[in-house]
């Protein structure tokens, strides 16, 4: 593929997103995003505050100002380099499943021990497939932030001082191929493990062609976490991130919490859970001292458990 094919797919690319199920702006899930942000102005704010609302987002200078423009930049920028040298990369999934089961064939046991009903191996695959890969996000992103040269890279999305549902697209293009690679080993690994146990011919239960969980996830306000609006979930934070808590994670004033992506299991267990309630006034950025990555605190022995 020549240069010019790389950008004009890359182009491609970007321009249909919205209409991608797989990926965070597509128009249902902006569509959604856009109801709950009312319902939030509706209910958990003053009642004019919609008006507010919608005036800040109709305002150009929230979309086109110092930060969102970088935002723009690295989101074309990453797609054309998807395209035109991580797509041979990236295309890795088969063989790493196929790698995964042959190991367990040669080395533990032969494959195909367990017989199960088809439906029971869908619902079993979909769920593994969501909370391993949540998992795997999890601990790429602590890393992220503990190992300091991968802060270097992950640091160009915490710079951000709007948040927009373009956000999400701010990284570095090494932080890009790493969390593309990851979402390759972790859905090669769980599928040759499943492979070995049930054979081939594995579903995933799917809405539009994406696991089902994640597309639900991503539905219920994933858009919202880069934004200025702190709808937070209540109790239901004890088992899901909300918008609320992915806002404190970019928040100048705090010590970048609630690591994870969906789940909110794995920052409990490593005491970087903060509850959205605490996201009142907040200035997102980074402060002198959050410059550099952090020397203690998360998974640590002395870090103390947030309280619920």
């Amino acid at each position: 593929m020549d240069s010019f094919e790389s950008l004009g797919a890359s182009f491609l690319d970007a321009m249909f997103v919205v209409a991608d199920p797989g990926k965070r702006l597509y128009w249902l899930h902006v569509l959604s995003a856009a109801l709950l942000a009312l319902i939030y102005c509706k209910f958990a704010v003053r009642p004019q505050s919609i008006r507010d609302l919608a005036s800040g987002v109709l305002d150009s200078a929230y979309w086109w100002n110092r930060s969102t423009k970088l935002d723009y930049v690295l989101f074309a920028l990453n797609n054309f380099l998807k395209v035109a040298m991580f797509a041979p990369v990236l295309g890795g999934q088969v063989a790493v499943s196929l790698v995964v089961t042959k190991f367990l064939h040669f080395n533990i046991a032969e494959s195909h021990a367990f017989v199960w009903p088809p439906i029971a191996i869908t619902v079993a695959f979909t769920a593994v497939a969501f909370v391993f890969d949540d998992l795997m996000r999890f601990v790429v992103h602590w890393c992220m932030h503990r190992v300091p040269i991968l802060w270097h890279f992950h640091r160009v999305h915490h710079t951000a001082t709007t948040l927009t549902p373009f956000t999400v697209h701010r990284t570095h293009p090494l932080e890009s191929f790493i969390n593309s690679s990851r979402a390759v080993l972790s859905l090669g690994l769980v599928s040759g493990v499943f492979v070995w146990l049930f054979g081939h011919g594995l579903q995933v239960w799917d809405i539009l062609g994406v696991n089902a969980l994640g597309f639900v996830m991503t539905f219920a306000g994933s858009n919202l976490r880069h934004s200025h609006i702190p709808l937070h979930f209540g109790a239901a934070e004890s088992l899901l991130i909300s918008p609320a808590q992915h806002q404190l994670h970019h928040s100048v004033d705090h010590k970048h919490p609630n690591l994870g992506s969906f789940l909110s299991c794995w920052d409990r267990l490593c005491g970087s859970w903060m509850a959205g309630r605490e996201a009142r006034d907040l200035r997102f950025g980074l402060s002198p001292s959050r410059a550099k990555p952090l020397a203690n605190g998360y998974c640590s022995k002395g870090a103390p458990a947030a309280s619920i």
